[in-house]
C-alpha cells in the first residue's frame, strides 16, 4: 500500500480522472464505489487521503450504507469487479485483491484495466426525490411518529449523563428553546412503541417543511465525540462512529432545518432587517442564533445540494437579501463553504459570513452555536460594513 498511489488505483480500474479533484491532502469526489447506495451522493461525499500510508478513506454521505470508511484494501474491494465485500474482504476475494495491488505496485500497464473485459455496471436510477409529510406516509406506522416529540425529554436531570452533558455544554439549549423546536432526549425505556428506535438515546430534532409539517426526525450521538476519538487511537478497521443519523429514504438534500419559520409571524422581517438569509452546517447553529433573536437555517451538512440553493435563491429574491454562508470556522467547514458560495451565485447574491482567516483568525475552529451576543454583534456589524461598501 505504500508503493502505490491512489491515482495509480483509480485509473487501473477505469475510474474518470474528471470525476475527482484534489482538496489539500485529499481526493474528493461524487461516491463511485460499488456499494448499496440507493441515489447519486454529493461531489465531494468521497474523500480519500492520498498522503497516508494506508490510503485512508471516508464517505460523508449521511445515506452511505457503510457509515464510514476503511484502508486503500476495502477501497479496492468496492471497485474491483465481482461481488464486494463490504469494503472487508476476506479468502479468494482478499487474494484477488492483493493480486491487483501487487500488480499495481510491479508497475503493471495501467491501460489494461480489469474493468475493460467486464460488462458495464447498470447506471442507479435515481428515485424519485420527494419527502412526504409524515401524516401524509401511507405506512400507519411512519404516521405514528409524527408526534414522536411528545415523548422527547427537554430536562436535563431526567436525561442519561451523555445526553445531560451534551445540553450543558450549550447553555442556549433551554428547556423552552428544546419546546418551541420540539428537540430532546429520546430516552431508551420511552413506551412501549418501537417507533423511533434508533433514536433512543439520542438527541433527536425535527425537519418541517415550508407548511409546518413534520417531514421527518434525525438523531444526534451526544457520546459521538468520545467514540470517535476512541476510534481515531485504534487500528480504524471498524466503521467510522456514526454522529448524526438520518432515517433510510429521506432526501435530506431537498431540505434545510428551521425552513418552516418563514411561516411563522416576525421571522421574514427579521431577515429582512438583517439583510443576510443566513445558512448554518448543523441544526445547533440554528437554535443558537434564534437564542439570540437571529433567524438562521442549516444544511445539515457541510455540502450545500442544488435543490438547497436553489430553495435559498428563491427565498432571497423574495425577501430580498444576500444568502450568508456561515458554516463552521475549521478546514472541512471552509472547504465546504467555498462550495456552497458557488452554488449559491449561480443563482443569487451570496456573502461568506466567515471563515477560518476572516476577523483576524478570531473564529478559528469555532462553530455559529458558540456565538456570545457580544461575538454574534461584531459579526452583525461585519455585515452591516460590507453592506454599506457594496
Amino acid at each position: 500500500m505504500r508503493r502505490v498511489s491512489v491515482d495509480d488505483v483509480l485509473r487501473f480500474y477505469g475510474v474518470a480522472s474528471d470525476t475527482i479533484q484534489r482538496v489539500g491532502d485529499e481526493i474528493r469526489a461524487r461516491c463511485f464505489l460499488n456499494c448499496a447506495k440507493t441515489e447519486p451522493t454529493g461531489d465531494r461525499a468521497l474523500a480519500i487521503k492520498v498522503d497516508d500510508d494506508a490510503k485512508r478513506w471516508w464517505c460523508h454521505s449521511y445515506s452511505c450504507p457503510h457509515k464510514g470508511g476503511g484502508n486503500l484494501v476495502g477501497l479496492m474491494d468496492l471497485l474491483k469487479p465481482g461481488e464486494p465485500m463490504n469494503g472487508r474482504p476476506r479468502g479468494e476475494r482478499f487474494k484477488a485483491i492483493l493480486g491487483d495491488l501487487k500488480e499495481i505496485a510491479g508497475g503493471a500497464p495501467l491501460s489494461r484495466t480489469p474493468t475493460a473485459s467486464a460488462p458495464p455496471k447498470p447506471r442507479i436510477a435515481e428515485p424519485a426525490k420527494v419527502n412526504l409529510p409524515l401524516e401524509e406516509n401511507p405506512n400507519e406506522r411512519i404516521r405514528a411518529v409524527v408526534s414522536l416529540h411528545e415523548r422527547l425529554v427537554v430536562d436535563p436531570l431526567l436525561m442519561s449523563p451523555p445526553a445531560a452533558g451534551y445540553v450543558r455544554r450549550r447553555p442556549y439549549l433551554t428547556p423552552e428553546l428544546l419546546r418551541k423546536w420540539k428537540v430532546g432526549y429520546l430516552p431508551f425505556d420511552a413506551g412501549g412503541e418501537n417507533s423511533g428506535g434508533t433514536m433512543r438515546g439520542r438527541i433527536v430534532y425535527p425537519i418541517h417543511d415550508e407548511q409546518r409539517r413534520v417531514l421527518t426526525y434525525f438523531s444526534r450521538d451526544p457520546r459521538h465525540e468520545e467514540k470517535l476519538a476512541i476510534w481515531q487511537a485504534g487500528d480504524r478497521s471498524a466503521p467510522r462512529p456514526e454522529k448524526t443519523h438520518f432515517v433510510r429514504g429521506f432526501h435530506r438534500g431537498r431540505e434545510l432545518f428551521g425552513q418552516h419559520r418563514l411561516a411563522e409571524p416576525g421571522v421574514r422581517e427579521a431577515i429582512q432587517s438583517l439583510g443576510h438569509l443566513l445558512i448554518t452546517e448543523g441544526p445547533n447553529g440554528v437554535l443558537r442564533l434564534d437564542a439570540i433573536g437571529v433567524p438562521a437555517f442549516a444544511a445539515c451538512s457541510n455540502h450545500l445540494t442544488r435543490e438547497q440553493a436553489t430553495k435559498i435563491a428563491r427565498w432571497c429574491r423574495e425577501l430580498n437579501v444576500v444568502a450568508g454562508v456561515m458554516f463552521d470556522c475549521d478546514a472541512e467547514g471552509d472547504v465546504g463553504a467555498k462550495q456552497a458560495v458557488v452554488e449559491l451565485s449561480q443563482r443569487c447574491p451570496v456573502r461568506l459570513v466567515w471563515c477560518r482567516a476572516t476577523f483576524d483568525g478570531r473564529f478559528l475552529d469555532r462553530q455559529p452555536d458558540g456565538l456570545t451576543e457580544q461575538e454574534w454583534e461584531g459579526v452583525r456589524n461585519k455585515l452591516r460594513q460590507a453592506d454599506s461598501t457594496g
